[in-house]
């Protein structure tokens, strides 16, 4: 038995964010020689189970960036939560709440973002638009759909009535590279994790709280080793798993950072990479597009 933790965003869905036929019928495949499929991903963990659902997929999520674990495999249910200390969280959000960026806080069951927060982040793609003669406007937006289209979210007028002791996660978005790499260095200070799920956000979660912390708790919950466990991601908040995996493997549009750290490297995320790896080392077959001569690579 197999282990295999595989990211949503820029690897298992494809850039239109949905799930190909063909890595449905990969998961299903491997669930069916009873392999173990979890789902290890930034998003909350009810928006992932929407995916899932969408797609008639039924898998374990780790949700929120290793936040969330959600389980419900062979009479197993786990439902596991690491929230941000409260008087972290109260300080991580004022530090935030300093400079213009686009902000949302995940809590268990919604994700809460301010009703004028995307108005707020169109003018500052204009702002950038005006000063950055390199800034592409076009792929900024298509880089944050997953942030901005998520399923669950709350408009409220204000963040004044937020529980700090129930927040799993804080989400960033900036058009601007400067104002990211200020808001990392001023939570430098804090008791948390920062990571990135793409060049134009910040996420922050319990210090300690990250993808590869939480696929080993799955692991051993299931009584998996880890090297038994195969990681599939492409981007820097999947390198945690990829440190405690027994195999990793970065997809063929992963960071170059990730691709460096992989045990492999395999397709594409629009060439359904993920089904390549998993027909490889499920030793299944459910079609051959994307394969380049032939080979996994």
């Amino acid at each position: 038995m197999r282990l295999f933790a595989i990211d949503l965003d820029g690897t298992l869905l494809h850039s239109t964010h949905i799930i190909s036929k063909r890595n449905v019928s990969a998961i299903k495949r491997c669930q069916e020689n009873r392999d173990i499929v979890v789902i290890a991903t930034g998003r909350a963990a009810f928006d992932a189970a929407h995916l899932l659902r969408m797609h008639q997929l039924d898998c374990p999520i780790i949700g929120s960036n290793g936040a969330e674990l959600r389980i419900e495999h062979e009479g197993i249910t786990i439902r596991k939560n690491v929230y941000v200390p409260s008087d972290e969280s109260e300080a991580i959000l004022n530090c935030l709440l300093k400079q213009d960026v686009y902000l949302q806080i995940y809590l268990e069951d919604e994700i809460l973002m301010t009703y004028d927060a995307t108005n707020q982040l169109m003018k500052q793609i204009k702002k950038e638009q005006r000063t950055n003669p390199l800034f592409q406007a076009d792929e900024f937006l298509q880089s944050v759909q997953p942030q901005l289209k998520q399923y669950g979210i709350r408009e409220v007028t204000d963040f004044l009535n937020v529980d700090f002791a129930k927040v799993m996660k804080y989400m960033i978005v900036s058009p601007n590279a400067t104002v990211l790499k200020q808001i990392q260095n001023d939570l430098s200070s804090q008791n948390c994790t920062v990571t990135c799920s793409g060049p134009f956000n910040l996420e922050v979660t319990a210090n300690g709280s990250d993808k590869g912390m939480a696929l080993q708790q799955f692991a051993e919950r299931m009584g998996i080793p880890l090297s038994a466990t195969v990681a599939i991601g492409d981007h820097h908040n999947d390198l945690p798993m990829f440190r405690v995996a027994g195999t990793s493997i970065a997809m063929g549009n992963a960071e170059d950072a990730v691709k460096r750290l992989a045990t492999y490297k395999t397709g594409h995320h629009d060439d359904d990479g993920v089904a390549m790896a998993l027909e490889t080392f499920c030793s299944i077959q459910v079609g051959h597009k994307g394969v380049q001569d032939g080979k996994y690579y």
